[in-house]
């Protein structure tokens, strides 16, 4: 019977420690987690992640480096000895230097300890990743890359690619990374772009959603279609006009256009002092829509108000005017007739009288 493959867990150095156990007992190429020297210990030389990663400036590396330094290392490194490998990994001895372990997932928690200055490190012996071909290190490596922190599409495309070519189909390849065949078969056919194209897609400079419509056109028009995203990117944006605010009380009959006069003339009660106006300079009739909108004026003059029409002045009040305020005036207005009325009766007595 085939040895059963591990799981995602497994692959990401997750697994129980029961599972863990069983799985050395059955093979006897798995270890408990053991403790490290730094010196002793090497990163893969094919992370798809670039060593710019591996910076503060990245929020994601300072908050992980942050964590390490305040509670420790919660989780050990997935690591296989150097001799598997070499044997699975041909070609990059050089890279490894003198170390004894190579780590296949846990690059980002390495390069944190070493900046931290740390001198060991927990770490979880799993060299069964390197049985057969090697390819489960691959899968161990693109599996936490996808799920843990976003990597070059490209990059990523091509491990997928290599990946289904080892299992047989998308589907399959889906199922092991944890991911839908439609996940798959967009980050494929990412590889169909032209190699410029797919360096804008890596560097962002053009977004995943927008190439997926070219990638089955030829690599020209590939090529013009980026351009013209680029292009229309490149155009900023027209601020939005603020909306109008709306006249809570318009006056319905246009009235005839204010007469500005400066205040040097010293208009002391622009309203009861109104000039009447000549045949020869009438007045300009306003337009509708300038009772809804008040004039801008500037200061040092006094708009007089439309007087000889009790109807138009009405209505400017009631626009103008907040409830309570128009209150007031109604009641100064009527106690105002009142007085009024008081003094035509007592005139027409004292005209009666004298009769």
């Amino acid at each position: 019977m085939a040895a059963k493959k591990p799981g995602w867990a497994a692959l990401l150095g997750t697994e129980t420690s029961a599972g863990a156990d069983t799985t050395a007992a059955e093979g006897g190429q798995e270890e408990p987690p053991v403790i490290v020297l730094m010196h002793t210990i090497v990163g893969n030389p094919e992370n798809p992640r670039d060593e710019s990663d591996y910076s503060d400036a990245d929020p994601e590396f300072a908050e992980l480096k942050s964590s390490m330094k305040e509670i420790g290392q919660l989780q050990p490194l997935a690591v296989v000895s150097r001799g598997v490998y070499e044997r699975t990994k041909p070609g990059h001895g050089k890279a490894l230097r003198d170390a004894e372990w190579v780590v296949v997932t846990g690059n980002r928690r390495l390069a944190a300890a070493r900046q931290l200055g740390w001198t060991r490190i927990d770490v979880k012996v799993q060299d069964r990743l390197g049985d057969g071909d090697g390819s489960m290190i691959d899968e161990a490596v693109i599996i936490e890359n996808i799920h843990r922190k976003n990597i070059a599409p490209i990059r990523e495309a091509e491990f997928l690619q290599r990946m289904v070519e080892r299992l047989g189909s998308q589907d399959k390849a889906a199922a092991r990374i944890g991911k839908s065949q439609m996940y798959v078969s967009h980050r494929l056919a990412l590889l169909q772009l032209a190699p410029d194209v797919q360096h804008d897609v890596d560097t962002g400079a053009v977004k995943l959603k927008d190439v997926r419509t070219i990638t089955r056109k030829p690599h020209e028009e590939q090529r013009a279609a980026v351009a013209e995203l680029k292009k229309k990117a490149a155009v900023p944006k027209a601020p939005r006009k603020a909306a109008a605010k709306p006249v809570q009380n318009p006056v319905l009959k246009p009235a005839p256009a204010p007469v500005v006069v400066p205040v040097s003339q010293g208009v002391q009660n622009p309203v009861l002092n109104e000039p009447k106006v000549t045949e020869s300079e009438p007045a300009p009739q306003a337009q509708p829509d300038s009772a809804e909108v008040p004039e801008q004026r500037a200061e040092g003059v006094v708009v007089r108000l439309p007087s000889q029409d009790p109807d138009t002045l009405s209505g400017l009040i009631i626009a103008e005017l907040d409830v309570p305020t128009r209150r007031r005036l109604t009641e100064l207005l009527v106690d105002y007739k009142i007085e009024e009325t008081k003094r035509m009766r007592a005139a027409e007595a004292a005209a009666s009288g004298q009769k």
